[in-house]
């Protein structure tokens, strides 16, 4: 299953684990394969470095090359720019790139994305529904 994961789907699963647990041993497994593209793993970056999370530039540089760089698959096709989420213009990233290669699901939690999901052209889940879907 192709995938795009939003920022918070891969912080949780990277440092906080929990259920989404499930979600990255999917990635390790090859059930999943998520999508990222510069502007998406530029995101993960940004977020990465927020002082709450208390990482050290070498845990950041290994989350980025061995967890991200090692299972994610780059894009190397030329989004959509479309706008979708005019609240928050750094969502429509995920729901470009999801967009990209058809069947691709985007895993959100997200509010601006979850609800408005039924209008997008991606299906949109979340991480719970993603992991229901992974064990059925």
């Amino acid at each position: 299953m192709l995938t795009v994961l939003d920022t918070n789907v891969v912080i949780s699963a990277l440092l906080f684990r929990g259920e989404t647990a499930a979600i990255y041993h999917s990635v390790i497994t090859g059930r999943i394969i998520p999508l990222v593209c510069p502007a998406i793993l530029s995101e993960y970056v940004r977020v990465l470095v927020y002082p709450k999370l208390k990482l050290s530039d070498s845990e950041i540089r290994y989350l980025i090359d061995n967890e991200i760089g090692r299972w994610f698959r780059m894009l190397t096709e030329k989004l959509p720019d479309d706008v979708w989420v005019p609240e928050d213009p750094s969502d429509d990233q995920f729901i470009n790139a999801a967009r990209v290669r058809p069947g691709t699901v985007l895993v959100s939690g997200d509010r601006h994305i979850t609800d408005i999901r039924e209008s997008l052209p991606v299906r949109v889940l979340t991480a719970r529904e993603l992991i229901e879907e992974l064990r059925r």
